[in-house]
């Protein structure tokens, strides 16, 4: 599958590209030099940032991105492929396992409750705090909660327990729950240098026979029936890669979806001082690309949305648009005739600030303020389904961030459907710093970089199969 992406621009040059990006605030005007003075003292000098909760409301953003062009610019660039960066050595947060409560193979009888305890280790140089959370990433959740707060602030070197309440699912068998952690600014991280998560292993047993009396009649002898084959129902779940990326360096992350899924859709999570240029499939794979605005090193996540037991399949289609000069770009991509939009994203240059991300109608757009003088491409990538017969919908939520803050969207999928992707929405002055899944939601955090309130929108992609 082919991909069209721009070339990453040398970093002084990005640098004075966001100093010099005139970011246009929602009913007020922001002049450039305080723009540029909010994104020098916030967007780059930031890198845990909390995400305080919002009300919110349902009303859509207006949107502001002029018409797209009528005819679509051949592919003339492509943005490299970076190796993923080696982990530093320094990292902010990182986990060690020390022990666990229900080994292994622990045989638990069906629906039976219980609780899971992790005692982990923080090897990192910062503070875990009440605002981390242990979040459930894929595999079987076991009717536990998608996300569960730490008690209590752990300290570098310190070690604590982490519980979830669980219940056994009903189904014999062997049964599997990947579990991580996810520190304030909403950003996954595991175990170690490979990053990789924890987890409960059990075999649920076969339901017992409850003895009946017999009669002293004759005894009949009833042929065996045919076996009639239980299908398996589709799921989604999430999976996720962490790399660092070196200060003032690009970095590249890919998060690959099992072989008996597809992959629908994606995201990322980075600190505000990574600027995410590129979020797309390859192959069954969800990549992200991204530039360090610090010095020092970060955490960049790619996720990839994948869903299983289905018999359809998914593609990628882009299309292309330029931003002009300090100017606007506006791309829509759009599915085929018979197929349904499951997610989508995007690939630019570092240049650009991609503030709108979302479906719409069939299709999936993209908007992107150009911070420097020349032009730029931007590309929109539409992730479609095809062979199910399913048919999805985006549901939006809003919340209104305050100037100089940090928020977070979140949008459910409803009972009985299947969470496939999202996106976002907001304006020049919003930088998004993370979009990924959370159980069968949508979460979206921003930073604020004007001093006036902004609106926020989270978009998840909701399939139903018939």
């Amino acid at each position: 599958m082919m991909k069209n992406r721009a070339y990453l621009a040398p970093v002084f040059i990005l640098v004075l590209a966001i100093l010099a990006c005139n970011l246009q605030s929602s009913g007020a005007g922001t002049t450039a030099g305080a723009a540029a003075t909010a994104v020098a003292q916030t967007v780059t000098a930031l890198v845990q940032l909390p995400a305080p909760g919002n009300s919110a409301t349902n009303t859509p953003v207006a949107a502001t991105a002029s018409p797209a062009t009528d005819t679509s610019i051949p592919p003339t660039q492509a943005i490299p492929t970076n190796t993923p960066v080696a982990a530093s050595t320094q990292v902010c947060d990182d986990a060690q396992f020390i022990s666990e409560t229900i080994p292994d193979g622990t045989i638990e009888n069906p629906g039976a409750a219980f609780t899971k305890t992790w005692r982990l280790k923080n090897i990192g140089v910062c503070t875990w705090s009440p605002s981390y959370n242990v979040v459930f990433v894929n595999g079987n959740a076991m009717s536990a909660p998608s996300a569960v707060p730490l008690t209590g602030n752990v300290a570098p070197g310190q070690e604590v327990d982490v519980a979830v309440n669980m219940q056994a699912p009903t189904t014999p068998g062997n049964h599997t729950g990947s579990w991580t952690l996810r520190n304030a600014s909403g950003v996954l991280f595991g175990l170690g240098a490979t990053n990789g998560p924890f987890w409960i292993k059990i075999s649920v047993a076969a339901a017992t026979a409850t003895p009946t009396a017999t009669s002293s009649g004759p005894v009949l002898h009833i042929p065996h029936l045919p076996v009639i084959p239980v299908l398996f129902q589709p799921s989604s779940s999430q999976v996720v890669i962490q790399v660092s990326v070196p200060g003032s360096g690009a970095g590249h992350a890919v998060a690959t979806c099992p072989s008996s899924s597809i992959v629908t859709g994606g995201g990322f999570a980075a600190s505000p001082s990574l600027l995410v240029f590129t979020t797309l499939t390859s192959s069954n794979s969800w990549e992200a690309d991204a530039q360090n605005l610090s010095a020092s090193s970060q955490a960049l996540n790619a996720y990839a949305e994948c869903l299983s037991n289905t018999t359809g399949t998914t593609q990628q289609v882009f299309a292309q648009a330029t931003a002009p000069g300090s100017g606007i770009g506006h791309v829509v991509a759009r599915c085929p005739s018979g197929s349904v939009i499951t997610g989508g994203g995007f690939a630019s240059s570092s240049n650009l600030l991609v503030y709108s991300n979302s479906a719409n109608g069939n299709g999936w757009e993209v908007d992107a303020q150009n911070t420097s003088a020349s032009n730029q491409l931007v590309n929109a990538y539409a992730i479609c389904l095809s062979g199910t017969s399913g048919t999805t919908q985006q549901l939006v939520n809003q919340v209104s961030v305050a100037g100089n803050g940090n928020g977070q969207s979140i949008k459910d999928c409803p009972a009985s459907t299947y969470l496939t992707g999202g996106g976002y929405a907001g304006n020049q002055n919003l930088f998004v710093y993370n979009e990924s899944a959370s159980g069968s939601s949508w979460q979206v955090y921003a930073h604020n970089t004007s001093g006036s309130s902004q609106l926020l929108n989270s978009y998840a992609i909701c399939l139903t199969l018939p």
